[in-house]
Parts: structure tokens; C-alpha cells; sequence
């Protein structure tokens, strides 16, 4: 029965005082707003406003009803805040749109840095990250579906409107072929000494490998290449890094990962280099557009990542 719009025409009568002022106000013909006030007369089933020459007299009724009226449209008001919000970022939500091997390093390196920057933000930060194709991924920055990108900076100069691209250089991933700590032990340790042991050792055993575009599938070492066409690819296809090095860490597969990633591993012995070049090295690059401001809790993510969260343990 009670239409927010036609509340709204029912403060804008009673503030001004005169169907003309209002209907002024509110960008409406004056007939229009003539019928939306009649309805509401009719679903409260009395006049709200006694006609005089050149203004309108709330009744009791209207008085009361007016009061109501400026709680209900404020509260709506503030639904409509909170649901801006929650789209621009301002409720703390990061969208952030990724290519490959880069999820799992920004999670390992935001976590701690972010925790800290609570105390001094209204909100935590919430980050939601998605990985896709290159084309995909720019099709959402230009429709501000994400707040920015982090991806490959050779890809940089696809990015179309140049003039309107913020580009943030990060940090280089070149990667590393690592095995299970418990397959390498004594002799068997001793034996990988080269690149040629090392490739022979892989040839038995399971691979672990994320999807990826296939301008990295372009990039692998010859030795890398022949073996996945030999066995026709990896045995284990996985969606992101994480789940190559829990496998591998469970001893069921070798993987390939960003050095970044295998610190604390390597450290603590769960994993073991093999002397081995991938070929393949990442230049992990945030762009950003200046036409989309970015929201406190971007703009936390944006300066975190300026000042090499991702070169650094956080």
C-alpha cells in the first residue's frame, strides 16, 4: 500500500507546501504528482492536506504520518548506502582479478600485513580473488567488476585506453621444480647433482601442475616440454598452485611453483629443489584504472602492494 516513491512525493508536498514547488523538486508534472497524493489520500482514507489558494495545510493526519514518512525513507536511504558499499568497497570487500600462480602468493603475503591494518581501518579487509584469462580478466576491469588486476606485465600493453592504466610493476616469479623432501634422501639426493639425472628422476615420477594460459604452456624449457608430451601431460591438473604443493608435500607428485611461494617450505625441509629451469618466469604486475576510485580498503591493498608486500615474507 505505502509505495516509497510516493512517500517521497508526500515529503516533498509537505516540506514545500505547495504542489507546484514540489512537483518542481522532484522533476514531476504537477497532474502527476496530483494523482500520486490522491492515491495516497485513498489508502489512508482521509484528506492529508486542506487546499488553500496558493498552499497546501498538513492535516493531523499528515503531521503524524510526516514523522513516520522521515524514519521509513531514511532507513531505505541507508539500505541504499549499505548497498553501495558493499559494491564500491567501502564494507571492505577487495575484488581483485588474477592471472595464474598469483592468488596463492597474494594470500600468503596480504594475510599478515592486513591483519595489522585493521586497527586502523573502519573495517577488515576481505579480499576476493578470481582467476581467469587475460581477456576476461580486462573485460571486468573496464566494467569495474574488480578494483584492479594483478597479472603478467607483458600483457600490459593490451590494456586498451592506455592513457587511463595506472601500472604497478611487483615482483618476478621465475619457477622452481621442487619434490617431495622424502624422495630425496642419501643417494638418491646425491644423484640429482644435474639437469639430466634430475629430468630422468621426473620421468617416473607423478606431476603436479595449475592450469595456465597457453602463452606459459609457449614459454617451458625443451626438456620440460618434451617430458609433458611424452606423458601426455601432468598427471594432476589442478585449479591453483596450493593444491600442486599439498600434493607434493604429501609426497604423491612433483610441481613446479614460484620461488616465492616454496620459502618456508624449502626452510623447513618439507620440500627439495631440483636443479632444473623451468623457463618459464612470471613479471607479476597490478594495474589499475584512475577513472575508478579505489576505496579505503583498495586503496590499503594498493599502497600494501606498492611498498613489495609480495617481495617480502608479511
Amino acid at each position: 500500500m505505502w509505495q516509497l516513491q510516493e512517500l517521497t512525493r508526500f515529503r516533498a508536498v509537505y516540506e514545500h507546501g505547495s504542489l507546484s514547488a514540489a512537483a518542481r523538486a522532484l522533476g514531476l508534472s504537477q497532474p502527476a504528482l496530483t494523482r500520486s497524493l490522491q492515491r495516497l489520500e485513498q489508502s489512508a482514507g482521509a484528506p492529508l492536506f486542506e487546499r488553500h489558494t496558493r498552499s497546501l495545510r498538513p492535516t493531523e493526519l499528515a503531521r503524524t504520518l510526516h514523522r513516520q514518512v522521515n524514519r521509513i525513507l531514511d532507513e531505505a536511504a541507508g539500505l541504499d548506502r549499505l548497498v553501495e558499499a558493499f559494491h564500491d568497497g567501502r564494507s571492505g570487500l577487495v575484488r581483485i582479478g588474477c592471472g595464474p600462480f598469483v592468488p596463492d602468493l597474494l594470500a600468503q603475503r596480504l594475510a599478515g600485513p592486513l591483519q595489522r591494518s585493521r586497527a586502523t581501518m573502519d573495517a577488515g579487509v576481505r579480499l576476493e580473488m578470481h582467476s581467469d584469462h587475460f581477456q576476461s580478466l580486462c573485460e571486468g576491469l573496464y566494467a569495474y567488476r574488480y578494483d584492479f588486476l594483478v597479472y603478467d606485465g607483458r600483457k600490459g600493453s593490451a590494456l586498451p585506453d592506455r592513457d587511463d592504466v595506472e601500472e604497478l610493476p611487483l615482483v618476478e616469479l621465475p619457477l622452481q621444480v621442487v619434490a617431495p623432501a622424502s624422495w630425496l634422501v642419501g643417494k638418491a639426493a646425491a644423484a640429482l647433482e644435474d639437469g639430466d639425472a634430475a629430468v630422468a628422476f621426473m620421468r617416473g615420477r607423478p606431476l603436479a601442475l595449475p592450469r595456465v594460459p597457453p602463452e606459459y604452456r609457449r614459454q617451458i624449457a625443451p626438456w620440460f616440454r618434451e617430458l609433458l608430451l611424452a606423458r601426455r601431460g601432468a598427471e594432476f591438473q589442478m585449479a591453483t598452485i596450493s593444491s600442486c604443493l599439498a600434493l607434493c608435500r604429501e609426497g604423491r607428485a612433483v610441481t613446479v611453483a614460484p620461488r616465492n611461494l616454496l620459502e618456508d617450505d624449502l626452510r623447513a625441509g618439507r620440500l627439495k629443489p631440483l636443479p632444473l629451469d623451468a623457463g618459464v618466469t612470471v613479471s607479476a604486475c597490478a594495474y589499475r584504472l584512475r577513472s575508478h576510485p579505489l576505496s579505503q580498503a583498495a586503496s590499503e591493498v594498493w599502497r600494501l602492494l606498492r611498498r613489495g608486500a609480495l617481495r617480502q615474507p608479511g
